[in-house]
């Protein structure tokens, strides 16, 4: 009678320590969670900010801070919609427009009266000639040289635009107060340059590191030509 009772008891605990072992086996084949960023995920981006004084209390119309990336073969994708350009009371507007290489600028003729107009532009880094096209109409052109492109209409001579094409997606124009605040830059290196439509100061330029999630400070004196 006893050695039932005893063999009873030996087989739900001898079942019980194998349960245990196999739960504690499974537990050691299972990967370990990680917290770690994937390796396909790109690490948050930085920003730039600083401002831009000039000598004697100079102030800066239209003055453009922009990143130039310090790794020659770095690439950025432009935006997908392109940017406008109006046509309208034989002016162009904006002006001037700021875009990056790569991006696309629609020239539409909005005029209200049935006036045409034909844009062209022979600076180096971009060369075109849209011919007459009338109220209503949209023409589009790719830019993928950076650099200062002057705008020009055939029929209207006084008509005088122009477009920027900024490097890289990441630019800002100054503010009143001086300041400027560049924001989505991917970490790496980069040069900071200045640019001006009337071309009144020197264009300045700056190295700087973008740290993920951290903000770079640049400051940066404007000196006549």
């Amino acid at each position: 009678m006893n050695r039932h009772v005893s063999f009873r008891r030996v087989v739900p605990a001898f079942v019980a320590a194998l349960a245990v072992l196999s739960l504690a086996r499974a537990g050691q084949d299972e990967p370990a969670a990680t917290t770690s960023q994937p390796a396909n995920e790109a690490p948050p981006p930085g920003r730039v900010t600083g401002r831009v004084t000039a000598e004697a209390g100079k102030t800066l119309p239209e003055m453009i801070v922009y990143l130039e990336s310090s790794e020659p073969n770095r690439r950025f994708p432009a935006p997908g919609e392109p940017a406008v350009i109006s046509q309208k009371g034989a002016k162009f507007q904006p002006n001037p427009l700021i875009i990056c290489v790569g991006q696309a600028v629609e020239f539409r003729n909005d005029e209200d009266r049935p006036i045409e107009h034909n844009v062209f532009s022979r600076s180096p880094a971009r060369t075109f000639d849209l011919g007459l096209y009338k109220p209503g109409v949209d023409k589009r052109v790719t830019f993928e040289q950076p650099g200062a492109v002057r705008l020009f209409c055939s029929i209207h001579r006084y008509m005088d635009g122009m477009i920027f094409v900024c490097p890289t997606p990441f630019f800002a124009k100054v503010g009143a107060d001086g300041r400027f605040d560049i924001a989505d830059v991917p970490p790496g290196s980069y040069r900071v340059k200045t640019w001006q439509a009337r071309q009144r100061f020197k264009e300045q330029t700056s190295d700087v590191e973008v740290t993920s999630g951290q903000a770079a400070e640049v400051a940066i004196e404007m000196r006549r030509k």
